[in-house]
C-alpha cells in the first residue's frame, strides 16, 4: 500500500515499521531510566529474600563461646563493662529491628526474628560476652546480686537493689 500524501511517496508498511521502530525506542529509554533509578534508591536496603542468618553482609561473623554458668554470682569490673556495653546495643539493637518485623508479612517475620537472634548473639560476642546466655544469666542472676551493686555501680549502672 502506497500512496501519496501532498507531494510525499507513502509506503504505510514502511511508516508502520518506523512508528513501531519508534515506539520501541522510546520504551526502552524509559525503562532503562525506570531501572536505573529504582536500583539507585534500593541500595542498601536488604530483601527478605536475600538475607542470610548464617552470614551478615556488614560483619563477618564471629565465634560466641559457649556459656558455662559459673559457681559464683559475683562478677568482675570487666563483665560488668561488657554488660553495660552489651545492654545499650541490644536497646537500640531492638529499635532497629522492630520497624523490620512491624513491617513484614507473616512468613518473612520468621526468617527476620531468627536473623535478629544471631545478632543479638553477635553483639554480644563482640563486647566480650558468651552471647546472649550470659548476657541473661548476668540480668536474671548477677544484677540482682547485691554483692555485684558497687561493680555496677563503677560501669554505670544503678542496680536495683
Amino acid at each position: 500500500m502506497s500512496g501519496r500524501i501532498k507531494g510525499i511517496n507513502f509506503n504505510l508498511a514502511t511508516f508502520k515499521t518506523a512508528a513501531s521502530f519508534f515506539v520501541f525506542a522510546v520504551l526502552a529509554a524509559f525503562m532503562a531510566v525506570n531501572f536505573t533509578a529504582c536500583g539507585e534508591e534500593q541500595q542498601g536496603v536488604p530483601e527478605i529474600a536475600q538475607m542470610h542468618v548464617s552470614s551478615p553482609k556488614t560483619q563477618p561473623i564471629v565465634p560466641v563461646e559457649t556459656f558455662n554458668v559459673p559457681s559464683s554470682s559475683v562478677i568482675s569490673a570487666e563483665k560488668a563493662k561488657f554488660y553495660a556495653k552489651a545492654s545499650a546495643g541490644l536497646v537500640e539493637l531492638g529499635y532497629r529491628w522492630s520497624e523490620r518485623i512491624d513491617k513484614a508479612n507473616d512468613s518473612e517475620k520468621i526468617l527476620i526474628l531468627n536473623a535478629y537472634n544471631v545478632a543479638r548473639d553477635q553483639l554480644c560476642a563482640r563486647v566480650g560476652l558468651a552471647g546472649v546466655a550470659e548476657f541473661n544469666w548476668i540480668t536474671s542472676v548477677a544484677l540482682p546480686d547485691p554483692k555485684n551493686k558497687a561493680v555496677f555501680e563503677s560501669v554505670g549502672l544503678r542496680p536495683n537493689n
